[in-house]
């Protein structure tokens, strides 16, 4: 078996086995899952499966940053082969990782003796299902999807963590400074190689973990940034044409009429201003005697009202 193991040939039977269970520093345990043809890390290459985005999350005690993603499985409408048997296979690590925790109870959960049932109640399923939302429990007529989370230590991505485009050109580690946040967006495609992290054991619970270790990504289709207007050989000679005749028009000179002047239709002459010029001395008269004549009929309609007969109040009795 190579190295990388494609995910929909997985095995969950015969491709691992288990390394012994270790205690960590913070009171749990942990058990390593590892490739059973070389002895080393289990790695799966995953087909192209949607995922919601990088997922951020900040430790309100320690501050601390953790970063992880969900791959979606297609529902019914856009199943493929390739995706189907990756989720048989991860149901099938599932049940055995189960069934030899019964087997291993007292190694790996401190527990003399184990049902399945009390197992179940135990197991934190790396495959999450949408909750039903009369019941709350997990609708596993529904597609799941499976959690991996992205190495990074102390601020720092792994080494090892790389991102390709679908021409294989690296974009994670690069110089330009992108996030993984923007590599990885919301409904992008994506191939990924995990490698399995083994079992975990603490707070009373266990679960398998999946780390990202490749990503080819495809980002979000989009219509905006490229035409996709398609013209026909016809439409393209017609435009081709109209631009032609523009620039024939642009290369005419253009023609300015010149202005004539024409005489009125009507042979109507122009009325030649005259200028009626007066001496001063007579300017003087004239004003005086308007002055004159305006003041003596002034006085004249004062007088006529002054002298006018008051009417005598009559008062009846």
């Amino acid at each position: 078996m190579a190295t990388i193991v494609m995910s929909n040939d997985f095995n969950a039977s015969t491709d691992f086995v288990y390394t012994k269970a270790k205690l960590n520093e913070r009171g749990g345990k942990s058990i390593g899952i590892i490739n059973n043809s070389n002895k080393k890390a289990l790695y799966l290459q995953t087909p192209l499966m949607l995922t919601w985005g990088v997922n951020e999350y900040i430790d309100d005690n320690t501050q601390k940053k953790s970063y992880d993603l969900a791959l979606q499985f297609p529902n019914d409408v856009y199943n493929n082969p390739e995706c189907d048997a990756f989720l048989k296979n991860m149901q099938e690590l599932e049940m055995r990782i189960k069934n030899d925790a019964i087997t291993n109870c007292k190694e790996w959960l401190n527990k003399p003796k184990m049902s399945p049932d009390a197992v179940d109640a135990l197991w934190s399923s790396m495959l999450k299902y949408p909750k039903d939302k009369a019941t709350e429990e997990p609708d596993k007529s529904r597609a799941p999807s499976l959690k991996v989370k992205i190495p990074y230590w102390e601020g720092v991505f792994d080494k090892d963590l790389e991102i390709y485009s679908e021409s294989h050109n690296l974009l994670f580690p690069n110089d330009d400074n992108v996030s993984i946040n923007e590599l990885i967006g919301k409904a992008s495609n994506v191939a990924t190689i995990i490698k399995c992290g083994g079992i975990w054991v603490a707070n009373g619970k266990f679960g398998v973990t999946w780390k990202l270790f490749q990503a080819v990504v495809k980002p979000k289709t989009s219509l905006s940034g490229r035409c996709h207007i398609v013209l026909s050989d016809k439409d393209k000679d017609k435009l081709a044409s109209a631009i032609q005749a523009d620039n024939d028009d642009d290369d005419e000179p253009v023609v300015v009429p010149s202005i004539t002047q024409v005489p009125d239709s009507d042979d109507e002459e122009v009325p030649e201003v005259v200028k009626n010029v007066q001496k001063k001395d007579e300017v003087t008269d004239e004003v005086t005697d308007e002055v004159k004549d305006e003041v003596s009929e002034e006085q004249v309609k004062q007088v006529a009202v002054e002298d006018a007969p008051k009417k005598k109040r009559v008062v009846k009795k």
